[in-house]
């Protein structure tokens, strides 16, 4: 596996096949960042069930300035942390070793402000659902913020949770990536999810 772009482009990552990590394609990944509608200058990126960190990697190297991995295996850690002292960014970043819940709930408790956020579970276990309600009542996002979700296109997810609301879904093989955007002003926290596939954007 290889960053794509920016900087570090062309830089191998460390991988561990033991780990059972299905990190997503060179070519979903070149696609999530084609579409992000945003300059990651000096962004603040959160990487959930973040595995061997590629996501948060590759925003890194295209130019966030900070980024924060969670995942509650002790072997992904030690993986993420050697993937970036590798590319010599460990400076810029936090990896937490716990539960995506959990993690999530110190972080507010920290009042830390995320402006680009990716969700990678492990496929049908319905924890991509549960992780975007938890997020939009968390108050972890930056105005403007995009959520990137990564889920099996046998789970279903809503098109908005709270302030957060869909507006892309691309199928990339047996997986589906969602864009969800924070609408900071007038959301209401109490607000019902709506279920649903969703078509909009679908490749």
């Amino acid at each position: 596996m290889k960053v794509r772009g920016g900087k570090f482009g062309g830089s191998k990552l460390k991988m561990d096949s033991g780990l059972g990590i299905r990190p997503a394609t060179g070519r979903v990944k070149g696609a999530v960042f084609d579409i992000l509608p945003m300059d990651l200058s000096k962004q603040l990126a959160l990487d959930l069930f973040a595995g061997a960190g590629t996501f948060g990697i590759e925003a890194l190297s295209r130019g966030a300035g900070f980024a924060v991995f969670v995942d509650q295996s002790r072997k992904a850690v030690d993986l993420i942390r050697a993937n970036l002292k590798k590319l010599g960014c460990f400076e810029q970043a936090l990896v937490m070793g716990k539960r995506a819940a959990v993690a999530i709930n110190q972080l507010s408790l920290e009042g830390a402000k995320f402006d680009l956020v990716f969700i990678d579970p492990p496929f049908d276990q319905e924890l991509c659902g549960k992780t975007l309600a938890q997020l939009s009542r968390a108050g972890i996002m930056a105005e403007g913020a995009v959520v990137v979700a990564r889920t099996s296109k046998r789970e279903v997810t809503g098109e908005r949770y709270g302030g957060l609301v869909r507006r892309d879904l691309r199928k990339y093989g047996d997986s589906l990536v969602g864009f969800y955007f924070w609408r900071c002003e007038g959301a209401d926290k109490n607000e019902p999810e709506r279920e649903g596939t969703g078509g909009e954007g679908i490749e």
